[in-house]
């Protein structure tokens, strides 16, 4: 990857992007130019767009020069992933049989971020209908190694600069896992406080509109222009007041030794910091969790795509096909219906979970990117909060031995997102200064 220059407008994250317009040093214009001018030195290598509207971003950003004032979002450049509806762009859902389709209205993140001043640069490449088999991108720190997915497109061009915020949707690890692995930071909120009209079903009960940036700063942000609310300052606590809890999860031998190590290092140096740590263990998750997820999801999922499991069932992948729509199909109503009120169960036991602690710290990923386009990597630390409903922050911390990103994951009770927030940047602080090391 070529080193990046640091006196660009495509290096501005949203928050320094705003500032700089608020300030009259930068136009919106020329921040969109410099994001195109970067995607055209880029994107050849690692094709995270599906689609792009040069003409009609400029065209956009020059309006908002010209009316000299914008809301939240004023002259923010942002990409949305290839599942999310756009009423003046295709949104093909990750497959050949939508080729060309025009929806015909904006989903509603997209509706409301465009109305707040955000400029809509393209659309970002999504796995099929964001389930598992890859799209065309590739990581951009080496392109021989999977961005994850399924919204890949939306990380690798944040994680390359392209353009400085991009949405995503997880069902399993769809936003963390790819963010970590292209060294963003990823945002997946508690279930149900981002509306999700206009994208693409995957598992209705699950499924979760989440934000990929490269700020702790611009999360902020960008839930606030989603909310439609006030920005709220962040107000990042001192290490030493945080009640940690290090959970190795069921899962902690999937990870491999150098994730392993580096959380443990991470974790002692929280401790060290003067924060309460303790090992924790959360109430009847076990390694067969992913089951009752999968359970849950395949069952949806398959119902999901009835149009094309009826009419394009030979244009759907063999994994897709073969994989988690079988399953579904092969899931009777009651199984599904006894898997979701374990999960019900699990989330308010979750919830009561969470009273005595600030937020747990767990791996975002096994390790670094897998090497190879054909998968899109391990989703087993990601799928336990989607399926519980819970918010979750990738942190790009860590270096691999391969020298690709690895990402610290902290995750938060429900609702309680802007405290994860703020811990997150206290957490980034300490790291910035050398004290998570």
């Amino acid at each position: 990857m070529p080193e990046i220059k640091m006196s660009e407008p495509w290096e501005f994250t949203a928050t320094e992007g705003l500032k700089a317009i608020s300030g009259g040093t930068l136009s919106c214009e020329g921040w969109v130019a410099s994001c195109f001018e970067r995607i055209e030195l880029r994107d050849d290598t690692v094709l995270a767009w599906k689609y792009l509207d040069q003409k009609g971003a400029l065209a956009a950003a020059r309006n908002i020069d010209k009316a000299g004032s914008g809301g939240l979002a004023g002259g923010l450049p942002f990409g949305v992933k290839d599942i999310i509806d756009t009423a003046d762009m295709p949104t093909a859902y990750g497959s050949s049989i939508h080729h060309g389709h025009l929806p015909g209205r904006d989903a509603g993140c997209v509706a409301i971020t465009r109305a707040a001043g955000g400029v809509l640069l393209g659309k970002t490449v999504s796995t099929e209908f964001g389930h598992r088999f890859p799209g065309e991108t590739r990581n951009p720190n080496n392109p021989d190694h999977t961005p994850g997915g399924s919204s890949s497109g939306s990380a690798a061009a944040v994680g390359d600069f392209m353009v400085p915020c991009s949405y995503g949707t997880q069902t399993t690890g769809s936003v963390i896992r790819p963010a970590a692995y292209c060294g963003a930071i990823g945002y997946k909120p508690t279930y149900g406080d981002i509306n999700t009209n206009g994208v693409m079903p995957n598992t209705p009960s699950i499924d979760t509109i989440g934000a990929i940036t490269r700020s702790v700063e611009d999360l902020a942000l960008v839930r606030s222009i989603l909310l439609e609310e006030a920005i709220q300052e962040l107000k990042p606590p001192p290490l030493s007041d945080l009640n940690i809890g290090f959970y190795r999860s069921p899962f902690w031998n999937d990870a491999d030794k150098k994730m392993q190590e580096l959380i443990t290092n991470c974790v002692e140096c929280f401790a060290s910091a003067g924060a309460t740590v303790t090992d924790v263990e959360l109430p009847n998750v076990s390694r067969n969790f992913e089951e009752l997820h999968a359970t849950v999801s395949g069952y949806e999922f398959s119902r999901t795509l009835s149009w094309e499991r009826f009419n394009c069932i030979d244009k759907l992948s063999a994994p897709l096909r073969d994989g988690r729509m079988r399953e579904g199909l092969e899931t009777s109503y009651k199984r599904y219906r006894e898997c979701w009120r374990r999960l019900e169960r699990q989330r308010i036991e979750t919830d009561e979970f969470f009273e005595g602690l600030d937020v747990l710290v767990t791996p975002s990923a096994t390790g670094e990117a897998p090497k190879g386009l054909m998968t899109t990597g391990n989703a087993i630390f990601n799928s336990t909060w989607t399926a519980l409903g819970t918010p979750a922050i990738t942190l790009p911390l860590f270096v691999g031995p391969l020298g690709l990103p690895m990402g610290l994951q902290l995750v938060a009770g429900r609702f309680k997102d802007r405290k994860l927030f703020d811990i997150a940047q206290a957490v980034m602080l300490a790291h910035d200064k050398g004290k998570l090391l």
